[in-house]
């Protein structure tokens, strides 16, 4: 089993040489993906003090997860989108991924990165007959915005069932840490990086943060939050807004390469990018809350990939997507001390989203105006936002009750259940017959932890936390080990 992504393989990212801290800065950048390299690509000619930090080493996370479609063509945002506000919001959000890509290309460009972008066509498709509307509603709204769309009837790849669907052009794939390292190198020439440098805590007072670490404490004016899903609960109310989409990756090599990339619109995710001579075949999309057994969840989307290319995945990963409940990403100021601003929830296109993202933090650090601030502010709050809210909670509330239950939180018979002064604990028992004791309360917002038996770490199903089996911390948003 290769738990790996296709990413991963190689050793892409250089490891950044430590150096002397500086505490006091004006603008610290909290994580190191696409978002944080980015916003620090457009503020490293500011002659600002920045820095960067990063809770574990750069590439080694969501980025490495993610299969990298640089495309405007998502599912159908943008009728959605129409429905849920006006066609300005849709066309604003559109002109925003088109922007995106521009400035991914620009940025390639200018630095020479060597990160296999690739142009090609990309295509939203369904099997089932009343979701055919759903993709005329799409095309008809992308042409009254001046892109031109192509209804097609099957997919450059025979395997891959199709009974109606859209074409784009001018949409992109690229090698994500290949691009993260240029960026990596183009940055980090005049602004500092620390990896492995967990955000405990933020204070204010006399006009400047304190941001307390698992190393030090840094003393800045200005604090932009670019990790996957930002540590705190308040200010922001991410957990409210926003839920946890979980989906499994395989990868194996095709003896055709194709050249295009493709995702469905229905509940049963299909989703196809190729790179080099590998299919990379996303399915089985999930809610977090739901479908806690991991490990049956790994081998459902494993059995499916077998079946539709007759051969073993050579790669299987999964990754989380945050998801907003009004489909737009949390991009901005959170509250009204201007200095701290966050961006997150990018629905499953982080590519597009994380550069625009960059630039928009970017732009609002240097107190410029920038034409997105209003459609993506994290402080707008909305009645889509609010329905899906309380349909969230009900969620949440069903995870929780779930876990209650010895049987949903073990998976493994080397897995137990044990009360410890009063507060259940999991034991997993290794191959040597070694204990190793965690506590199954998530110190985020304390739902109960699932063991994952796949990836033998435990998981929680509520915002996406993720541990080792020695109670360390894979993925926020805790801040502590259990």
């Amino acid at each position: 089993m290769n738990s790996k992504s296709i990413w991963d393989i190689d050793d892409i990212i250089e490891k950044v040489k430590e150096k002397k801290v500086n505490k006091n800065l004006d603008i610290l950048i909290i994580g190191a993906g696409i978002t944080g390299l980015s916003c620090a690509y457009f503020l490293k000619d500011s002659n600002k003090k920045i820095a960067i930090i990063d809770k574990s080493t750069i590439g080694s996370e969501i980025t490495a997860k993610t299969t990298a479609k640089v495309t405007y063509l998502q599912k159908d945002i943008y009728s959605k989108l129409n429905k849920n506000f006006n066609k300005i919001i849709s066309k604003a959000y559109l002109n925003s991924q088109l922007e995106a890509i521009l400035l991914i290309k620009e940025i390639i460009n200018k630095e020479n990165i060597k990160c296999d972008l690739e142009k090609c066509d990309s295509y939203i498709f369904t099997n089932k007959p009343s979701n055919i509307r759903r993709i005329k509603k799409e095309k008809k709204i992308l042409e009254e915005f001046g892109v031109k769309c192509s209804i097609e009837d099957k997919l450059p790849l025979a395997n891959i069932p199709i009974i109606y669907g859209m074409k784009v052009d001018n949409t992109y794939t690229i090698n994500p840490l290949m691009y993260l390292e240029g960026l990596r190198k183009t940055v980090n020439k005049k602004i500092d990086i620390y990896e492995n440098t967990l955000a405990k805590n933020i204070t204010y007072h006399n006009k400047k943060f304190y941001v307390e670490t698992n190393k030090d404490i840094f003393t800045c004016r200005k604090v932009i939050i670019c990790s996957w899903y930002p540590f705190f609960i308040n200010p922001g109310f991410i957990p409210i807004k926003t839920y946890i989409k979980r989906e499994y990756i395989n990868a194996s090599k095709l003896k055709h390469k194709k050249n295009f990339t493709a995702i469905n619109i229905d509940n049963d995710l299909m989703s196809i990018r190729f790179y080099k001579d590998y299919i990379i075949y996303g399915s089985n999309s999930h809610r977090l809350t739901n479908k806690i057994d991991y490990e049956k969840n790994y081998n459902k989307s494993k059995k499916e990939f077998k079946k539709m290319f007759s051969k073993e995945p050579e790669y299987t990963w999964m990754n989380q997507d945050i998801m907003s409940n009004d489909n737009l990403p949390l991009i901005g100021k959170v509250n009204n001390n201007n200095n701290l601003l966050i961006a997150t929830s990018y629905n499953a296109w982080g590519m597009t989203n994380a550069t625009i993202a960059g630039k928009i933090l970017s732009d609002l650090t240097l107190n410029k105006e920038n034409k997105y601030e209003y459609l993506f502010s994290p402080r707008e709050v909305n009645t889509i936002s609010i329905i899906n809210s309380l349909i969230g909670s009900f969620h949440y509330a069903k995870a929780y009750i779930q876990t209650l239950t010895n049987k949903n939180i073990v998976t493994s018979n080397k897995v137990k259940v044990i009360k410890i002064n009063g507060k259940y604990h999991g034991i997993y028992i290794d191959e040597d017959n070694n204990k190793h004791i965690v506590s199954l309360t998530c110190p985020h917002m304390k739902c109960n932890l699932v063991f994952n038996n796949y990836e033998k770490t435990w998981d929680c199903p509520c915002h996406g936390s993720r541990f080792d089996i020695d109670g360390n911390i894979i993925n926020g948003p805790s801040k502590e080990k259990i």
